[in-house]
This record gives structure tokens, sequence and C-alpha cells, in this order.
């Protein structure tokens, strides 16, 4: 995309760039929440831990505090 392009020509760069980063995102979070969820099933008991106080920390964080870590 370049200055010279039209409206609609940005307006479809945006929606595909945002299409991508989406299911890059997707596809992320469900690998690290399906490796997440194994872990806290482990027997290991120091994976097993540092799984769950994972879990904990950033369920009780605020996700625009996330967003802005991140």
């Amino acid at each position: 995309y370049d200055p010279s392009n039209t409206y609609f020509r940005a307006l479809t760069v945006g929606v595909l760039n945002t299409l991508k980063v989406a299911v890059i995102g997707i596809v992320l979070a469900t690998i690290l929440g399906t490796l997440l969820g194994i872990a806290r099933l482990s027997r290991n008991w120091l994976v097993a831990k540092i799984a769950y106080w994972y879990v904990e920390i950033v369920r009780d964080l605020p996700l625009l505090l996330q967003l802005l870590f991140w």
C-alpha cells in the first residue's frame, strides 16, 4: 500500500492485516492454552505449580494492564 492508492485499497489492506494478526493470535493462544492445561495436569510437581501460578497471575490481572505490558 502507498498513499496514491484508493481508500478502498487502504481499507482492504487494513482488513487483511487485522485478519492475519487475529488468526496468528488465535493459533498461538490455542497452543499456549493447551500446553498450560497439560502442564496443570502434569504429575511433575514443579511443572504443575509453575503452570498453576502463571494461570492465577494472568487470571487476576486486568486485560488492559496485560495489553500495556505486552
